[in-house]
């Protein structure tokens, strides 16, 4: 045996934070269990939610002046907007859609741009633009993250929607809005018979088949969706014994944020449970096992503390990462627990055993640890849209892999010089079971080396497999998930009626009473006209029963399939969007040019070529209003889209 390690010098050794810790035990033990108690508040102060803040900030002009056409209002109206805005630095792209006297333009700014400034850039540009005489215009800065997260129906046995409207106003309203993290609300829905229902901008709501009103809340953006969504329902219970209007959940972002978190925490409890089984069965010692098991909460708690300070939530990213390394802290455990456990059979002493394996194997886990962090640190500080995603990921990551590391490098050889013990043999050369495993391991081992070809052409063959499978693999941004929950949007033609809402709402009934027709449908919530003041367009939201007898995939190919043919309406059942971006086509082609009907024109051609083509199960093409009614442009160009 060589001389006592506790008396070297050599750089190695007077660098080694084993050493400082079992020489330090209760600095190091207090130290732990600060970071341990700390680790739990920050536990406690970390938000649910579903993927990281995204912000993706639009600023949106509402233009109108009294022009006659489209194309007039495009000349002397759109086009002067376009060309004063689409060189202003951070922007990112400018949409417009042109209706007789009035445009709305779209200004989409870089990720990460700060919407208020970008708002008074727009503001004080619009005050230099001069625009026909009587025009009026409003700049709205629109924050993607302040999205509705709950929606109620009120409807009444005993009252039209005309007569709940005063009390939802006064006494709904008003309770709903006093809750932290409201942003504002929206008050939606009106009836047949009440005279507002023939305004632009008015808007119809149905749930269930029956006429209703509908309050949405709209959540601040720096919110959380969970905690605003639990703190509303109590408002509404206590609403529902003070009031004889019925107020029923009509759509909600709470119960799969909630879900799907739940269920990534009960994996990660399931993969620590697994890591502890495996680590007892090859070490077969309950010390070492406990040693290294422990290293998991510890470290956990440590990266809890920085995911509050870097302000992240708990949710799938960030789930996700911990979970991945749960395998990676016990494995940095293990290596100094086992080594630790080699130098105790050996003979020595535990302090020495700890010290002298540490020691060892000191540099080779550093620089395993450091490794890792240099694959995934750079995930963390990616730009755009990908780096907002993964900047929790990657940050969760090596901040979680760098405290395992102290962790194993200051606490677990502390807990090894207080708990084991020396012992001359490992209990596995007693047991028939690993040395069954034991022997079948060294004989495949021995029949690898002697066939080393066969080895070694078999690894090739399995690199090449792996390659050329590839292409076959489905591609996404984020994975198609079963929620149970779907929207079918639809755009009627603008009607030359002076009730487009009516006529809108006509053809939301028709596709309402088709879908409640399905057995897995739970139920339909009906929204007729959009924010925009669109009142040909409208959005149909469904929720299917629990438990699900068909996939959500299932039933929307069969509602895609049989859904009725209406004469000008353009219909599209679509997935939920995870986060919203303004825009929920996965696909979309653009068609630039001046003619209007050719853009049309070819915009049907392609949608028909393209909707026979195997993958695709919904295309639809605008532009079919005509240049007098609607003109649509993209960069400043007339554009029509598929």
């Amino acid at each position: 045996m060589q001389g006592d390690p506790t008396r070297s010098n050599s750089f190695r050794e007077r660098l080694n934070l084993s050493k400082l810790a079992i020489d330090h035990p209760w600095f190091t033990l207090c130290f732990w269990i600060a970071v341990t108690v700390a680790g739990l508040f920050a536990f406690s102060s970390l938000k649910y939610a579903l993927f990281p803040d995204i912000t993706f900030p639009v600023v949106v002009i509402n233009a109108s002046a009294p022009l006659t056409t489209a194309l007039e209002t495009e000349s002397h109206l759109t086009q002067p907007i376009e060309q004063r805005l689409h060189s202003r630095p951070g922007l990112d792209e400018i949409r417009s859609t042109t209706y007789p006297g009035q445009t709305t333009v779209s200004l989409s700014f870089e990720v990460g741009t700060q919407l208020d400034a970008s708002k008074r850039l727009v503001a004080n540009e619009m005050k230099r633009l001069s625009l026909p005489k009587d025009t009026t215009t409003q700049v709205i800065p629109l924050n993607l993250n302040e999205s509705a997260v709950v929606s109620y129906a009120l409807q009444s046995d005993q009252q039209t929607t005309a007569q709940l409207l005063p009390i939802a106003q006064q006494k709904i309203v008003p309770a709903i809005a006093k809750v932290p993290g409201v942003l504002s609300f929206e008050l939606l829905g009106v009836t047949s018979t009440n005279a507002a229902l023939d305004r632009v901008g008015a808007s119809a709501v149905r749930f269930n088949g029956q006429d209703a009103l509908a309050i949405q809340v709209i959540k601040r953006g720096n919110a959380n969706a969970l905690e605003v969504v639990q703190q509303v329902e109590a408002v509404v219970n206590s609403l529902r014994r003070s009031t004889n209007v019925t107020l029923t959940l009509a759509a909600t972002q709470a119960d799969y944020i909630r879900e799907a978190t739940q269920a990534t925490l009960e994996a990660l409890g399931l993969a620590i449970a697994l890591s502890v089984l495996v680590i007892f069965v090859f070490l077969w010692n309950w010390q070492a096992t406990l040693i290294s098991a422990l290293a998991i909460p510890t470290s956990l708690f440590g990266t809890f503390i920085f995911m509050a300070l870097f302000g992240f939530n708990l949710e799938t990213i960030t789930l996700l990462a911990l979970a991945l390394i749960v395998g990676i802290i016990v494995d940095d455990a293990i290596v100094d627990v086992e080594n630790i456990a080699r130098h105790l059979e050996a003979g020595e002493a535990p302090r020495q055993a700890a010290i002298a394996a540490t020691n060892e194997i000191g540099l080779t886990v550093t620089a395993a640890t450091l490794t890792i962090v240099a694959v995934f640190l750079p995930v963390g500080l990616m730009g755009g849209v990908i780096g907002q995603f993964f900047k929790p990921f990657g940050v969760t990551v090596s901040v979680a892999v760098l405290v395992s590391l102290l962790v194993a490098r200051t606490l677990s050889p502390l807990l090894a010089v207080r708990w084991l013990k020396p012992r001359q043999a490992t209990p596995h050369n007693a047991s028939p079971g690993w040395e069954m495993f034991s022997q079948a391991y060294h004989r495949l081992l021995s029949s690898a080396l002697n066939h080393r070809r066969w080895v070694m052409s078999l690894a090739v063959l399995s690199l090449a497999l792996g390659v050329g499978l590839i292409p076959f693999i489905p591609k996404g941004f984020i994975p198609q998930l079963d929620r149970g929950e779907f929207n079918i949007s639809y755009t009627a033609p603008l009607p030359s009626s002076s009730e487009p809402l009516r006529d809108s709402l006509r053809v939301a009934k028709q596709l309402e009473a088709f879908v409640r027709r399905s057995p897995d449908v739970q139920t339909v919530f009906t929204t007729v006209g959009s924010r925009q003041g669109e009142p040909n367009q409208g959005n149909l939201y469904v929720k299917l029963k629990k438990p699900q007898s068909h996939s959500t995939a299932a039933v929307q190919e069969q509602l895609r399939q049989q859904m009725p043919q209406i004469p000008g309406v353009i219909t599209s059942v679509k997935n939920i969007q995870f986060v919203d971006t303004g825009d929920d086509k996965p696909l979309q082609i653009t068609l630039f040019g001046n003619d209007h009907k050719t853009l049309t024109k070819t915009a049907q051609a392609i949608k028909t070529r393209v909707q026979k083509l195997p993958g695709f199960v919904d295309v639809t093409a605008t532009g079919d209003e005509g240049v007098s009614t609607k003109i649509e442009r993209l960069g400043m160009r007339r554009a029509a889209y598929v």
